[in-house]
Formats: structure tokens, sequence, C-alpha cells
């Protein structure tokens, strides 16, 4: 009998399920709650423990870096959407110089 649950975990990870990201973030954010054990969680959405542990560590890896990151100033963005359309605007100038000069030859 422990041959045939050994063979039935192979086959259960040789095909891993995807879980949509709106899923693991509101299952995580339900184990942070607290109201219900992690356990519990995991056995109604049919994941490992292990798995849920990471999606949680991945949620409040991101959570760091977005409260880590600096709010984005508006007149900063619109004055680097400015020099990105000047440069644009030089490179379509030189695409059509090189274009011009490769069919003259």
């Amino acid at each position: 009998m422990p041959h045939m649950i050994s063979r039935s975990r192979r086959e259960t990870n040789a095909v891993k399920k995807q879980w949509p990201v709106e899923h693991q973030i509101n299952l995580v954010l339900e184990g942070l709650r607290g109201r219900r054990s992690v356990a519990e969680l995991c056995r109604e959405a049919g994941i490992s423990t292990v798995r849920y542990y990471q999606w949680r560590q991945q949620f409040l890896d991101a959570a760091r870096v977005g409260l880590a990151e600096p709010k984005a100033n508006p007149n900063v963005l619109e004055e680097r959407i400015q020099q990105l359309e000047a440069e644009n605007a030089r490179l379509r100038v030189q695409t059509r110089i090189f274009r011009d000069l490769a069919v003259a030859d």
C-alpha cells in the first residue's frame, strides 16, 4: 500500500496546478487574519501548508518592496516623458537620415 501512495504523490507532483494570484492573495490574507488555522485553510484550498507559507513569504516580500519604494512625483514623471519623447523624435530623424543614405548608395 505505501507504494501506491508514493506513486500517487509522484503523479500529483508531476502536474503542478497554477493558482490565480488573486486566489493566493485571498488565501494568504485569510491566514494572516487568524480567524481559522492555516491547516484548515490549506485543507479546504487543497494545498500544502508549505505552499501556503511560500505564498505568504512572497506576499510579505512584495509588500516590503512596495512600501520601501518612494512614491513617484507626477512632475518628475511628466519631465521624464518629455525627455523620452524628445529622444524618440531625435532617433526617428537619425533613422530617416541613415535610410536615405543607404538608398543613395
